[in-house]
């Protein structure tokens, strides 16, 4: 029975893939439970809310300082593998059209770091924080730049040897950080841990860094740089419209409830966000390759559907396992004091099975430089998890923002359905 299912995943690239990001996975969820635990107990609620918050704001600037062509990195580098020219040219136009937009994003980020330390701490001051984080946003940059180069050329397993090297430094730095600094401790760990990965990224990806750093000018591509602009528009968007929208529903929480309140909802996030570790990173890592190469409206429908088959009912059954084991994973993450949150599980985790039913077809957006298309759908989303937990929240308590997860995603898949609906249901 054992060799027969190693012979199954052996022969089917997805589920080799599956299982191997599913190590990666899980050593981020030990991990990260364990950061989580550490947080809570020595940090409280408040520190954990400070910490979230300078991630927020560390994504958004570390989007805006890549141009948002994280995406556009992974289509390319999977197109042009094969290809010595315009490899060399996407490698040109990457970074010669990225530097100074990032030197831009340093100077905001280092000129304002007053005013963005007051945003995000309030009273404390962590301006030097700031301020350290704009002068290493380059080698955020140049470390994401790689790692998705790395997924382009479908080394899958150099990606994920980066990645359970990330989780373990993760957490080192966190332990010793925490123990020294306290909280500022941890809000460091945040800024210096992309540094630290950097230095296994740039072994992992030593074959085409004598490539990357020999490149010239002139291979500089004015029509590739527009068709890059149109993935940046579309990551742009989303690394801006979902973190105004969370922050809009967290102090409508705080405002209207409390802060304990602010906290559950935080709670189940963070929850859901470790089971929805496994489909996301493996969206990115096999199916946005995928989808990216097929030619053919019928090769869309094979790879959706080969996942749908695989893949899908693994996570309703994991789904369905959390649902019934809830109130012990509250205690184990967190503690008793959160328990509350358990009320919140079932709107939540049936909107996260029809969100990745839908961004299974939605990834279609990113891969076929679908603009208009994933602009719009990820607007309509996002105002919808607004609007929809501004409504509910007073009819139906804090469990109205699960309800409002939950019927956002709905109407999400709805879309996109109807987006795709001559490819899924016609026959090809």
């Amino acid at each position: 029975m054992r060799n027969r299912l190693k012979k199954i995943i052996n022969h089917s690239p997805l589920l080799k893939v599956s299982s191997l990001n599913s190590v990666s996975i899980s050593i981020k969820m030990i991990t990260g439970l364990i950061v989580t635990k550490l947080s809570a107990n020595f940090l409280g609620p408040q520190g954990i809310a400070l910490i979230g918050n300078l991630r927020d704001v560390q994504k958004l600037v570390s989007h805006f300082a890549s141009g948002g062509l994280e995406k556009a990195i992974i289509k390319y580098g999977a197109e042009y593998k094969e290809d010595n020219k315009n490899l060399n040219s996407l490698y040109s136009t990457l970074l010669f059209s990225s530097a100074l937009l990032m030197l831009f994003v340093m100077g905001f980020c280092f000129y304002f770091a007053r005013e963005i330390n007051d945003y995000i701490f309030q009273q404390r001051d962590y301006t030097y924080i700031i301020q350290l984080f704009a002068v290493i946003l380059p080698f955020h940059v140049f470390n994401s730049f790689l790692i998705n180069l790395l997924k382009g050329f479908a080394a899958f397993k150099k990606v994920i040897q980066i990645e359970v090297a990330s989780h373990f430094l993760n957490l080192g730095l966190f332990v010793l950080l925490l123990l020294f600094y306290d909280l500022e401790g941890a809000l460091l760990n945040l800024i210096i841990l992309p540094l630290a990965v950097l230095i296994y990224t740039l072994y992992q990806s030593r074959f085409f860094l004598t490539t990357i750093f020999n490149i010239k000018l002139f291979y500089f591509s004015t029509p590739l740089l527009k068709n890059l602009g149109q993935y940046a528009l579309m990551t742009l968007i989303s690394s801006i419209c979902f973190p105004v929208a969370y922050l809009g529903i967290r102090n409508f929480i705080i405002e209207n409830f409390s802060e304990d309140q602010a906290g559950y909802w935080d709670a189940i996030n963070r929850i859901t966000n470790y089971y929805m570790l496994f489909i996301l990173s493996l969206l990115n890592l096999y199916i946005l390759p995928k989808l990216a190469a097929a030619k053919k409206a019928s090769e869309f429908k094979s790879i959706a559907f080969d996942f749908y088959k695989k893949i899908i009912p693994l996570f309703a059954i994991g789904l369905i396992g959390v649902y019934f084991f809830r109130e012990v994973l509250i205690k184990i993450i967190f503690s008793e004091e959160f328990l509350p949150t358990s009320n919140l599980f079932f709107w939540q985790l049936l909107g996260d099975f029809f969100r990745v039913v839908a961004l299974v077809l939605a990834y279609q957006f990113h891969a076929k430089k679908m603009v208009v298309h994933f602009i719009v759908t990820d607007l309509i989303l996002a105002i919808s998890l607004y609007v929809f937990s501004l409504l509910f929240l007073p009819k139906m308590g804090l469990e109205g923002v699960a309800f409002a997860h939950f019927l956002a995603y709905f109407v999400y898949l709805i879309i996109i359905l109807s987006v795709f609906r001559k490819v899924i249901f016609t026959k090809i």
